[in-house]
């Protein structure tokens, strides 16, 4: 049985669940924004008559490129040095 996704761990690079507390309350506030966002255009866009097969094509699309640009600008920062959060696990 799967948890529902707020009960989930936040997991990092190497599998490990990611336990810093001010990175934990980062992901379930960009979380809750994001879940708010996406049922207001979903709602939106079944309500102009999308088929919603294909609605989740589209997002999931979305979020793929989202990902693939996320991961190549992280991929930048770390080359030079920085990064968001500090490691206080």
């Amino acid at each position: 049985m799967t948890l529902p996704l707020e009960a989930q761990e936040w997991l990092d690079g190497g599998g490990l669940p990611i336990h810093c507390t001010s990175k934990l309350r980062v992901l379930r506030e960009n979380e809750e924004e994001l879940r708010q966002v996406i049922k207001e255009a979903c709602m939106d866009a079944l309500l102009m008559g999308v088929a919603p097969g294909y609605l989740r094509q589209r997002m999931e699309q979305l979020m793929a490129e989202m990902l693939s640009e996320a991961v190549k600008s992280d991929s930048r920062a770390g080359a030079a040095g920085g990064e968001a959060l500090g490691n206080d696990d």
